[in-house]
C-alpha cells in the first residue's frame, strides 16, 4: 500500500526523505528516469543500494518541498571562501561538517577543523556541484 501511495504522489513530489536518529536527513530524488526502490524485510529498510535498520530511522515522507538541490539556511552570516577546491569558513556552531552530492548522497571530503576555522578540501572528489552542511547551515559549491 505504501509504495501505491508513494507512486500517486511521486507525480508531484520532488523526492522522499529519510530522518535518521542522529538528525542526519538522506533525501532520494523522484521523477525523471528512475525513482528509488523501497523494500520494507525484517526490521530493515533498503532504498536502491542504501540499507537502514527500522530503529535507525526517525521518521521519513515524501514531500514536494525537500529538494537535496536546496540549499535550507545559506551560511550568509558566515566569512567563507572558496578557492583551490577548498572551503574556509568561520566555525560559528558547527559541531559537524557533512558533503554531499546534489543528489543527497554523503561524500568523504578532508575536513579540518582548528579553532574557529573549518577548512573543507573537495579535491579527492570528482568534479561537480556539492552541498556543504555545517551545523544547521549549508551552501552548495561546484568543484572545477
Amino acid at each position: 500500500m505504501f509504495l501505491m501511495c508513494l507512486a500517486s504522489m511521486g507525480a508531484m513530489a520532488k523526492s522522499v526523505v529519510f530522518t535518521l536518529a542522529d538528525g542526519t536527513k538522506v533525501y532520494y530524488l523522484l521523477g525523471g528516469d528512475t525513482n528509488p526502490v523501497l523494500r520494507f524485510v525484517d526490521g530493515k529498510v533498503t532504498v536502491d543500494a542504501d540499507e537502514y535498520t527500522i530503529s535507525d530511522i526517525k521518521n521519513f515522507y515524501v514531500s514536494n518541498e525537500d529538494d537535496p538541490n536546496g540549499i535550507e539556511d545559506v551560511l550568509a552570516n558566515q566569512q567563507v571562501r572558496y578557492s583551490a577546491n577548498t572551503l574556509v569558513m568561520n566555525a560559528g556552531s558547527a559541531k559537524a561538517v557533512k558533503v554531499y552530492t546534489v543528489g543527497g548522497v554523503e561524500v568523504k571530503a578532508e575536513v579540518q577543523k582548528s579553532d574557529d576555522v573549518i577548512t573543507v578540501d573537495l579535491n579527492g572528489l570528482a568534479k561537480g556541484a556539492y552541498v556543504v552542511r555545517a551545523g544547521n547551515s549549508s551552501m552548495k559549491v561546484l568543484k572545477k
